[in-house]
C-alpha cells in the first residue's frame, strides 16, 4: 500500500450526492490522494445519452471508469433475469479496473453498480467501506455489508440491522457548498413579496411528478413564485407551459438542472418544497428545516422513499402524498396547508452537516496502519 500521503481511492455507487460530498472532503483534507470513479457512462442500458453522473464527475476532473453490469431486483421478471446475468461481466470488468488502478480502498454508496466492484475488491483483498443512505439496508448494501470492513449509516436505528458490529453512525454526507448560498442566484427572480415554491424530482427530474404538477402550476403562480427543476426529459414541456402563462410567466422559473450554488439559494428562500423523497432530498430538506410535500417513488427499492417521507411527516413539517393520490385538488390543498403553518423558529439559520467529515474519518481509520 501507499503511505498516508498518497492514496488511491475508488468511489462507486448509485447515490452520487453523498459520494460527491465525501470526495470534496477528501480533496480538502488530502489533496494528494488520487480519486477514481467507477459508474455508468450512459443513463440507461442500451442508451447513448450520457448520464448526469458522468458529466458531473468529469466536470470535477475525476477519472471515470465506465462499467457494464446487471441490475439487482427483489422481484424476478424475464427482463431482470437477463440483466442479472450481466453481473459476472461486471465483476470481471471490475477486477481488471482494480488491478490497473491498484486502489487502497473502495468507498461505496450502494446501488447495483457498486456490487460487482465490491465483490472484485473482496477477491483482490482490497478493503471496502460502504454508506447506507436510508433507514434500512438496501438490497445492494445488504450484499456489500457481508464483505465490507465498515458500514456507515445515516440513522441510528439502522445500526441494529448491520451485521457483525461493523456499523458506524456518520449521518448523511451533504455537499458543503449547499450551506454557502450566494447573495443572488444565477437566474432572475421577480421582485414580488410572494412565497417561493420549489419543485424538484432530484438532479435527473421526475417525469410523472412533473406531469402532475403541470395541472396546478397555473393556479399556484397567482399567489407564489415557482422554481421548477424539471430534468432533461420534461424541460420542453415546462417551456411550453411557461409560454402559456402570459403576464405570470416570469413567476415560473424552470431549468433542467440547477447547480449546487443555485440549490443553496433556493433552499434558504423556499417556503415549501415539493418532490420525491429520496434520501438526499429528504436530508437536505431536513437540514434546512423546510416544509415539504413528498410524493414517494412507488417502486423505490425496499419502499425506502415511503419510509423516508413517513419519518419526515412525523416532524410536522411534511405532508406525504402517494403518487396515485396526488391529484390537482390534493396537491393544492397540501401546498396551501403547509404555507399556512407557522415557520420553524430557526428556519432562517444556515445549517451545517458533518456527515462527509465523519465518513472521511472512517476512511482514515481503515487506511491507517495498525
Amino acid at each position: 500500500m501507499n503511505d498516508m500521503k498518497e492514496k488511491t481511492i475508488i468511489v462507486t455507487g448509485g447515490h452520487q450526492g453523498p459520494a460527491i460530498a465525501v470526495i470534496e472532503e477528501i480533496r480538502k483534507k488530502y489533496p494528494s490522494w488520487h480519486i477514481v470513479w467507477i459508474g455508468r457512462k450512459y443513463s440507461f442500458e442500451g442508451s447513448r445519452v450520457v448520464s448526469p453522473e458522468y458529466e458531473l464527475v468529469r466536470s470535477m476532473d475525476i477519472p471515470f471508469e465506465s462499467l457494464t453490469t446487471g441490475r439487482l431486483d427483489r422481484s424476478m421478471s424475464a427482463q431482470s433475469f437477463f440483466s442479472f446475468l450481466k453481473i459476472p461481466l461486471g465483476i470481471m470488468q471490475s477486477v481488471r479496473m482494480l488491478r490497473d488502478r491498484q486502489p487502497d480502498c473502495i468507498v461505496s454508496f450502494g446501488g447495483y453498480i457498486a456490487v460487482p466492484v465490491c465483490l472484485a475488491a473482496y477477491l483482490l483483498h482490497i478493503p471496502v467501506i460502504t454508506h447506507e443512505q436510508t433507514h434500512a439496508l438496501g438490497l445492494a448494501n445488504s450484499m456489500i455489508a457481508r464483505i465490507a470492513r465498515k458500514i456507515c449509516v445515516t440513522y441510528p436505528e439502522t445500526l441494529s440491522v448491520v451485521p457483525g458490529g461493523k456499523g458506524v453512525l456518520t449521518g448523511l454526507p451533504i455537499r458543503s457548498r449547499i450551506f454557502s448560498p450566494p447573495v443572488r442566484p444565477s437566474f432572475a427572480v421577480p421582485n414580488d413579496p410572494l412565497p417561493i415554491l420549489y419543485v424538484t424530482g432530484g438532479s435527473t427530474g421526475a417525469k410523472t411528478l412533473n406531469e402532475k404538477m403541470y395541472a396546478v402550476i397555473p393556479r399556484f403562480i397567482k399567489d407564489m413564485i415557482l422554481i421548477h427543476q424539471t430534468g432533461d426529459s420534461s424541460f420542453s414541456e415546462a417551456k411550453i407551459l411557461k409560454e402559456s402563462l402570459g403576464d405570470h410567466a416570469g413567476r415560473y422559473i424552470i431549468a433542467p438542472f440547477f447547480d449546487v450554488s443555485d440549490i443553496a439559494w433556493i433552499y434558504v428562500h423556499a417556503d415549501v418544497v415539493v418532490g420525491r423523497s429520496g434520501a438526499n432530498t429528504v436530508a437536505e430538506v431536513s437540514a434546512f428545516r423546510k416544509k415539504a410535500v413528498f410524493i414517494p417513488l412507488p417502486w423505490s427499492g425496499g419502499n425506502e422513499q415511503m419510509v423516508n417521507a413517513r419519518h419526515y411527516q412525523k416532524t410536522g413539517n411534511g405532508i406525504l402524498l402517494k403518487q396515485a393520490d396526488a391529484t390537482k385538488a390534493s396537491l393544492t390543498d397540501a401546498v396551501y396547508t403547509l404555507l399556512a403553518r407557522r415557520k420553524h423558529e430557526s428556519q432562517g439559520d444556515i445549517p451545517r452537516s458533518d456527515g462527509a467529515a465523519n465518513m472521511v474519518k472512517e476512511i482514515d481509520s481503515l487506511l491507517s496502519p495498525v
